[in-house]
């Protein structure tokens, strides 16, 4: 079959912009759209390596390698070897899962337009079926993404730093999948600490809804919420920075508020923390 180049750069050009997308998502990095689209670029003009001769299973392992780890640094930068490392694994196991997924979508139409040699894929398809191709393999692995990364943070405990007016403070929080808490107005999830610990970012937590002034917080709402003891309103505000600390690195948690409990919350934690919002 002909090969086009233009196609075929145009295609992983599609391609490796939504691998590095749901490689952000699983790594939790946030990005500049302008460094994906160039490491994207870099990845679709490689793929010109499809008209050399096949090179053999060791020069192509190597070359994709070096290729994957170029990428990666054009899209993220470069922090630690570790972080590297591990960027590129993630990087490798999306494309390998991305791909894997294509070839079945593929497979069910015409298998017969696809061609592959040292490890690029080529398939002549019309524009609309790679869209839909592609977006529903996106979204079959955010899916899967998702889930696991929720049952992997279910019932345990996390460290969260909170910002706000220069003021920050740490805290240990319970990850609880019955935590389902959202602002309706905003749509932002809701993050619960104990007033104590809100004290020390605010001067003063307001308990009902009055003029705003200057010992308000930002953001200040009350929010309906609903327990097996009955219903009532959180203090919510929202603040600067929250972000996940782990062992290696500190994550930014966005589109979040923080609700206020009256009531200490447990013995071993200030907060408590939906999986759902650790895994977006």
């Amino acid at each position: 079959m002909v090969v086009y180049a233009d196609v075929l750069i145009v295609l992983n050009l599609f391609v490796n912009f939504f691998i590095l997308q749901l490689t952000c998502r699983i790594c939790k990095e946030s990005y500049r759209l302008g460094r994906l689209i160039l490491a994207s670029l870099t990845g679709a003009a490689f793929s010109l390596y499809i008209f050399l001769p096949p090179t053999g299973m060791l020069t192509e392992t190597v070359f994709r390698l070096v290729i994957s780890s170029l990428i990666v640094l054009l899209a993220f930068g470069f922090s630690s070897i570790k972080s590297l490392i591990r960027r590129v694994a993630v990087f490798f196991a999306v494309s390998f899962l991305y791909a894997g997924a294509m070839m079945g979508i593929w497979a069910i139409w015409k298998p017969n337009r696809l061609a592959i040699n040292n490890g690029v894929v080529y398939v002549d398809i019309s524009p609309t079926v790679l869209i839909i191709a592609t977006l529903v393999s996106y979204t079959a692995l955010s899916v899967i993404r998702f889930f696991a990364a929720k049952q992997a943070y279910a019932g345990k405990r996390c460290r969260l730093k909170i910002t706000y007016n220069d003021k920050s403070v740490c805290l240990t929080a319970l990850v609880d999948t019955g935590h389902s808490l959202t602002d309706a107005l905003s749509q932002k999830d809701v993050i619960i600490i104990e007033k104590s610990l809100a004290l020390k970012l605010c001067e003063k937590i307001p308990t009902a809804i009055t003029v705003p002034n200057d010992n308000t917080p930002n953001g200040f709402r009350l929010i309906p919420y609903s327990v097996v003891g009955g219903t009532g309103l959180l203090p919510a505000f929202l603040p600067d920075k929250v972000e996940l600390l782990e062992k290696e690195k500190s994550t930014e948690i966005k589109s979040v508020l923080l609700g206020i409990s009256e009531v200490a919350l447990g013995e071993d934690y200030k907060g408590i923390v939906s999986p759902v919002t650790l895994a977006k």
